[in-house]
């Protein structure tokens, strides 16, 4: 008998019986919760680390979790009922293709509890998976082109292309969309996607950020089991100005200030005034050259309408109308920023 008159363990008779007239102690004695194997195996692939789960492959965590979730798959635990099971494994990495797991297995009963343990060997097995086998094997279904209108592409719109392609790159969930390869090419960029379907969402994606047309082309790559197979090229193509550039529409001299997918937005030089234009529009604008055309000049005298300035090549005075935003301006400045196109000179603002 237990204290208070309860019932005790039916094999020792002192502990508080948790499960078939058993105390917690009697019942880890003579009963085994966990079978751990004295092998399991961890299939991984060599180039990327990702690991066979079942029958398909899943993107590796670190190797030392993928280990401990192998020998935790491997250990078959009984169901018992009123009972809460719960597993810890410790990992040892040997070498390269061998590690040692040890498994506790913690089981209770409301208050009391069981602790069992056992140890595996977990042999890795390297293998190459589906993914990066094509990807060395050089496959792949679509091409990625950017390009922009009538200029190279800057350094700054190549760091941005490359960051939005991975990163739309990166979303797709099945382990067969990736980026074979990527290339810098004479005035722009170029990647070998896997799949077609991702490579149209990055297209779109790119055009929807810096503007552009996205145009499609398709040609037979192959056949596979008796299948035609297509490679798709998907050529985003930028427009010609972008912000900071310095473009003639008709007698209007403009720089741009904002480019977006449907057009610009600019600022007249001649007036200040601000003027949009479309995509149709630009086609006939003529790029006349980003920042680095504009120069500096000393500012001589300022009495509206008119400011004075020193040509920074002739060195000798120009009078310019100079438009409201340089009015506004809490101070002359003792220099500006000029274009010149032709005869003509006008005022640039600052950042």
């Amino acid at each position: 008998m237990t204290g208070k008159g309860g019932i005790g363990c039916i094999i020792c008779g002192k502990g508080r019986p948790v499960h078939s007239g058993l105390c917690a102690d009697c019942l880890g004695q003579r009963r085994r919760f966990i079978d751990v194997p004295e092998f399991t195996e961890l299939v991984s692939c060599a180039h990327c680390g990702s690991v066979v789960i079942g029958k398909r492959w899943k993107d590796a965590r670190s190797l030392e979790r993928e280990l401990a979730a192998a020998a935790e798959r491997a250990t078959k635990v009984e169901d018992v009922e009123g009972a809460r099971t719960a597993l810890d494994v410790k990992v040892r990495l040997l070498n390269e293709s061998n590690a040692d797991a040890e498994v506790t297995a913690t089981v209770r009963f409301g208050k009391e509890g069981i602790t069992q343990a056992g140890k595996t060997r977990i042999r890795i097995r390297r293998t190459v998976c589906e993914r990066c086998s094509k990807i060395h094997g050089r496959y792949y279904e679509a091409v990625l082109q950017i390009r922009a209108t009538g200029r190279p592409l800057t350094e700054s719109e190549k760091k941005c292309v490359k960051e939005e392609v991975h990163r739309h790159g990166e979303k797709g969930k099945a382990r067969q969309e990736f980026i074979a390869r990527e290339e810098q090419v004479d005035g722009g960029l170029d990647f070998q996607l896997g799949t077609i379907n991702r490579a149209k969402a990055i297209s779109r994606a790119l055009a929807g950020i810096f503007g552009g047309r996205i145009t499609e082309s398709s040609k037979l790559a192959g056949a596979k089991l008796g299948k035609e197979l297509h490679r798709v090229t998907f050529l985003v193509r930028l427009p010609g100005l972008k912000e900071g550039d310095f473009a003639r529409l008709g007698e209007t001299v403009f720089l741009v200030t904002h480019a977006g997918p449907k057009g610009i937005s600019a600022m007249d030089l001649a007036t200040g005034t601000t003027i949009l234009a479309g995509e149709k529009e630009l086609e006939a604008a003529k790029r006349l050259g980003g920042p680095e055309i504009s120069q500096e000049a000393v500012v001589l005298q300022a009495r509206r309408p008119e400011v004075q300035i020193m040509d920074p090549a002739s060195f000798k005075p120009v009078s310019i109308v100079a438009p409201e935003w340089f009015w506004k301006m809490q101070n002359v400045p003792e220099s500006v920023r000029v274009l010149k196109n032709g005869e003509e000179t006008f005022l640039v603002p600052g950042d």
